[in-house]
């Protein structure tokens, strides 16, 4: 008898453990320190105004699609803007050529690369852009392009993220970076976990926000 109870108990523990580890660990709650890493990560696309895209075309004709063509405008435009507001002392340099037909700014074209793969993993195909306001020429090594300020700057705030088949969905508040009360709209965006440079972070695949 007391052999079959302790087998009982056995079954008992040996199961628990099983549904633990047969639990959906892909539902993960993230520590505030984490929630505070992914507003920083999703703020690189908001104060660009990239706030309603995907990578992948998901059939939403609302979205902006930026994954089908590795030389879309909207790459090269994130490449060069990220690094005109994040980088401009070591990546932003005067125009060399006298008159500066295409622009008083340059870049080399490898950070506007690097950008797009670090943020997107997605191997950017450089070209020109100048059927757009303002336009960007790729001469072969650099982009020269025109800068502007002035136009109000918005941030994300995770609130609440979980992992789920391997990817991460955050929601959370967009908001005025001068009036954090100023909270026009919410969003959810999507993003797989990613390495750059050794370094634990992840790369977005999509975004959408929705009106307050």
């Amino acid at each position: 008898m007391k052999q079959i109870v302790t087998n009982i108990l056995l079954c008992l523990v040996l199961g628990l453990c099983s549904a633990l580890f047969a639990a959906p660990a892909h539902a993960a709650d993230f520590s505030q320190a984490q929630l505070k890493l992914m507003s920083t990560f999703l703020s690189n696309f908001t104060e660009l105004g990239f706030m309603d895209f995907d990578v992948k075309k998901d059939g939403n004709d609302d979205l902006l699609h930026l994954g089908d063509d590795p030389s879309n405008p909207d790459l090269i435009r994130f490449g060069i803007w990220h690094n005109y507001i994040n980088n401009a002392k070591s990546r932003i340099k005067p125009c060399p050529i006298k008159g500066c037909e295409h622009g008083s700014l340059v870049i080399d074209a490898k950070f506007v690369a690097e950008s797009v793969k670090k943020y997107f993993d997605i191997d950017l195909k450089h070209r020109s852009v100048d059927q757009s306001d303002p336009p960007y020429i790729f001469d072969g090594k650099l982009y020269h392009f025109e800068g502007a300020d002035g136009e109000a700057v918005y941030y994300a705030e995770v609130k609440q993220a979980t992992q789920e088949n391997g990817l991460v969905r955050m929601t959370g508040d967009i908001y005025n970076a001068e009036d954090k009360t100023d909270r026009p709209s919410t969003f959810v965006a999507t993003a797989k976990p990613y390495k750059w440079n050794g370094k634990d972070t992840w790369a977005i695949l999509s975004m959408k926000t929705t009106p307050r």
